[in-house]
């Protein structure tokens, strides 16, 4: 609480050099591009259009493509997930509505059920982890073979 009221500022006064650059710079022709751009940028849209699915963006994947690494990306991460936390209730949940699920084959998913659940749970949560790793390998893998086997254009 200042009782004295702020002077008044004078506008600053005017840089020569600053005026002589401005003028300079707009006295300039505006920049044009090479005679050679369009074609350029028109001959890599088409490289980018011939490459092969799995070397697009992911948005470009074939929507079977992008569910399955979905599915087999959020399986992976509930299994690690559930591995940090110790969360034996979520694997036996999601073990049971997988026996739900094979309803047909009743007796065999629950001798199975009942042979999983004596696991310890432990078990098979690094099981869980060892088959999310083991299928993201596999699909670096591929992707790795795809690159060396397919000749590039």
């Amino acid at each position: 609480m200042n009782p004295r009221p702020e002077p008044a500022r004078l506008p600053p006064e005017p840089d020569p050099l600053t005026a002589w650059t401005h003028a300079t710079l707009r006295s300039l022709p505006p920049p044009s591009a090479p005679a050679t751009l369009a074609g350029r940028v028109l001959a890599e849209l088409a490289r980018r259009e011939r490459l092969p699915w799995w070397r697009r963006d992911f948005a470009c994947w074939p929507r079977a493509a992008r569910w399955s690494f979905l599915t087999i990306a959020a399986g992976g991460a509930g299994c690690s997930a559930a591995a940090l936390t110790g969360g034996s209730q979520w694997l036996d949940a999601m073990l049971s509505r997988v026996a739900a699920a094979a309803s047909p084959l009743a007796s065999v998913a629950q001798s199975l059920l009942e042979g999983i659940l004596a696991l310890p749970a432990a078990w098979l949560q690094g099981l869980g982890f060892a088959v999310a790793t083991s299928l993201t390998v596999l699909l670096a893998l591929v992707t790795a073979l795809a690159r060396v086997v397919v000749p590039r254009s």
